[in-house]
């Protein structure tokens, strides 16, 4: 058989969920030097509507490494010229820890969908 007309169009592209709830971490800083700020349990407004988050954004000042769920998993560099940082339907995040080796205190906001 041949090709159809049809076979150089592409899927449309649809939104699977609408979300109706965020959480909004205004500018915090995380001090040179620390090691898995655990952002759960040291910014109260960190998952307290988003228990488990879908969309993960992280503006930040300073070159950072960040670890989702837990201190045991995998790093991500994640340098400040890339700020922000968007994480997006790959896992469902449930906390963040930060580490902050970049010589500077590093300012950071993060929202929760």
């Amino acid at each position: 058989m041949g090709k159809s007309n049809f076979d150089h169009f592409q899927a449309l592209k649809t939104v699977g969920e609408i979300y109706d709830t965020y959480d909004f971490v205004n500018t915090f800083t995380v001090a040179d030097a620390t090691t898995d700020y655990n952002l759960d349990s040291q910014q109260s407004d960190a998952f307290k509507n988003v228990t488990k988050a879908r969309l993960v954004l992280i503006w930040t000042t300073e070159d950072l490494t960040i670890k989702f769920n837990s201190t045991t998993n995998p790093s991500i560099n994640f340098p400040a010229v890339e700020s922000p940082f968007e994480f997006r339907n790959i896992i469902l995040v449930s906390n963040i820890f930060i580490t902050n080796a970049s010589g500077s205190s590093a300012s950071v906001k993060v929202m929760l969908v």
